[in-house]
Order: C-alpha cells, then sequence, then structure tokens
C-alpha cells in the first residue's frame, strides 16, 4: 500500500507539471534542487482554531447540607460539578504543501545561481530574499493561581472541640454573623478597637473579609477554574454549510466529532468569489523560467453553537484562488528578489536588481 500511495503521488506530481505547462528536466521523488532547475509546491492554506478551554471544578464544602438550615442559603450542590467551556477563541492561518501544485523550473541566465528557499516539505517560501516568518498568536500562559486559604484555620477553638458536624457548622455560622457585625462596627467608627488612619482600617476590613468569606465557603463550596489551550486545525476544500468541527463536553472537555456527548460547534464556509489580483495571459516565450504563484481567494468562515453564530472572518486562501505565472524574463535576465506568503502562496513583495543585466 505505501508503494501504492507513492507512486500514485509521483502521477499527480507529473499531472500537475504537465497541465501549468512547467518545463520539467528531471522530475525527483521529493522537491528540491536537481541538475537544471528546482522542483518545488505551492501551499493551500490552513485555519487554526486557538481555543481557550475553561475547566471549572465545584468542590462542596463539608457543611453543604447546613447551608440553608443555617445561612437560609438555597440551591447548594451537594457534589461535585466539573464543567468545560469556550472562554475565549482566535483564529490564524498556516500553509500546507498542495500536492496538485507541483512546479519544476529549469534555471537559465540570472537565475541559475539564485538562492531558492523552500521550507521542509517542498514549499516555495522565496527567492533571492530571506522567507517571510509566519505569523502566529503567542501560545496562551495562565495565569498565576492565587494561593489556597484553608477555612479551618479561622475557626476557634471552640468550634474545632465541637463534637457533631451540626453543632461545627451552627458555631461556624455564629463566627460568621460576629465578623459581620464587627466590620459593620468600624465602618460606623463605632469599634472598640478602631484604628488610628485609614490604611489600617483598610486593612482590617480586609482581613475580616478574607475570614468571612473562608469561612462562608465552608457551606457554599469553593471553585477552581483552571484555562488550557487546544488548537484545531482544518484545510477548508469548499464551500461547506454547518459543518461539525469539533464538539465539547461539559464533563469531559473537546471530544471527538462523532461523540454525542459533546454540544457541536458548526464551521460554515462560503467562497466571496474575490482575489487581490485578474487572471491575465502570458506568452509562451515567458514562461520558460518563471515561477508560479499562488493568488488567493477570498473566504468567509462563520463559527455557530447550536442556533448563535459566535463570529465571522474573511480571510484569503491560496487554494479558492488560481495559479499566475511570474515571467521566466525577470529572473533569466535579472536578479529578482521575490518572497511568498507562507500561508497562501502569494507574492508578498518582488523586485528585480536592473544593475545586475
Amino acid at each position: 500500500m505505501k508503494r501504492l500511495l507513492i507512486v500514485l503521488s509521483f502521477i499527480s506530481c507529473l499531472l500537475s507539471l504537465n497541465e501549468a505547462q512547467a518545463q520539467v528536466v528531471s522530475t525527483p521523488m521529493k522537491a528540491g534542487r536537481t541538475a537544471e532547475g528546482v522542483v518545488y509546491f505551492l501551499p493551500k492554506t490552513a485555519i487554526r482554531f486557538n481555543l481557550l478551554i475553561e475547566k471549572k471544578t465545584y468542590t462542596p464544602g463539608e457543611y453543604a447540607k447546613y447551608a440553608e438550615k443555617y445561612l437560609g442559603m438555597t440551591g447548594i450542590e451537594q457534589e461535585q460539578q466539573v464543567n468545560y467551556s469556550v472562554a475565549n477563541y482566535n483564529i490564524s492561518q498556516i500553509g500546507v504543501r498542495d500536492t496538485s501544485k507541483c512546479y519544476s523550473v529549469e534555471l537559465k541566465g540570472k537565475s541559475e545561481t539564485a538562492d531558492i528557499k523552500l521550507s521542509e516539505d517542498g514549499v516555495l517560501l522565496a527567492i533571492n530574499d530571506e522567507p517571510a516568518k509566519i505569523k502566529l498568536p503567542n501560545p496562551f500562559m495562565p495565569a498565576a493561581k492565587p494561593p489556597v486559604v484553608d477555612p479551618h484555620q479561622f475557626q476557634n477553638e471552640e468550634v474545632r472541640a465541637a463534637g457533631s458536624m451540626a453543632k461545627k457548622a451552627e458555631m461556624t455560622v455564629a463566627q460568621i454573623l460576629e465578623l459581620q457585625e464587627h466590620r459593620q462596627q468600624l465602618i460606623t467608627g463605632e469599634a472598640d478597637d478602631m484604628p488610628q488612619d485609614e490604611n489600617q482600617l483598610r486593612y482590617m476590613i480586609e482581613q475580616i473579609d478574607k475570614q468571612r468569606e473562608a469561612l462562608t465557603s465552608l457551606f457554599t463550596g469553593t471553585t477552581v477554574r483552571d484555562t488550557i489551550e487546544q488548537i484545531i486545525t482544518i484545510c477548508p476544500e469548499k464551500e461547506v454549510q454547518r459543518e461539525v468541527i469539533f464538539r465539547l463536553s461539559k464533563k469531559l472537555g473537546i471530544v471527538d466529532k462523532d461523540d454525542l456527548s459533546g454540544l457541536p460547534y458548526y464551521l460554515t464556509i462560503e467562497d466571496l468569489h474575490r482575489t487581490n489580483s485578474e487572471k491575465y495571459g502570458t506568452a509562451e516565450n515567458k514562461k520558460d523560467g518563471g515561477f508560479y504563484v499562488n493568488v488567493p481567494g477570498r473566504i468567509r468562515l462563520t463559527l455557530h453553537r447550536e442556533q448563535q453564530q459566535l463570529g465571522s472572518f474573511d480571510v484569503y486562501a491560496g487554494q479558492f484562488g488560481f495559479v499566475e505565472l511570474r515571467s521566466g524574463a525577470l529572473f533569466k535576465r535579472y536578479v529578482t528578489h521575490m518572497t511568498l506568503n507562507p500561508a497562501t502562496g502569494s507574492v508578498d513583495k518582488i523586485h528585480a536588481d536592473m544593475n545586475s543585466k
């Protein structure tokens, strides 16, 4: 099977060369320099979805079942719960080798010593110039977590010595109420331990709030949030309507597209049938020694969750446009510098050194 795939890939490359009217002198099994010139590929554009997935873990407090009785709180969960959600996302583009766009060029004249830059998988990046760098989002760096506060450290000796869980809960509520009263007295200026300045007052109130929140968490429980980045890459080939690109399970996070336990996220791809250039003819005598490049087409990506539209983006993709030839006369007569967009295969910049004639 492996040998068959290699043969088919080789045949596909030859057919592409013939259709593009590129001059084939020698076609090796992989891109790179040959005795006569160079074999290269153009890219197609892949879309990367950088997803920030938040995992929210709720742990019930040890006095959770007394929350309604002593604090009047209803609906307090008694079991641990895990919930995943998409906190944020963005998209970026990368180029991948398009095996249907394999070309060979014979290097002559000034182009004979040209510095041809190819990617590791043989995609043309630059000629007599440095390749453009792909712009990708910086990797997600989670913020440092606040230190975990142990609420038991704020319980007084009487609470710790209580014999039953119900009694501990009742006495903890009494502590919480005492803290609330002390806080109110500080605010109204009626406390016996009133501080001398505002900074000291602010500090005392902050410490009371810290203790009160910690003790209350013994009833309400605690929620810990962890955020991770996951990347999903797709390579659009045609228009699609609401195609599932991933599923998100509230309990498991990202799951397979076929796993019905997850809520589906859909992508619609629309071909806008627009490019940044028009096709034009090239004289036969100028095809010799020329380089083919992409003229990408514009597409619209729309992301949905159920019936809600989450976002819409217009981008250029090499596989939705067409291929054009940069005249061979330009490269044979002058030292020509050309840089391609690594994501779309279009020309980012090109200029010829006219003094090199």
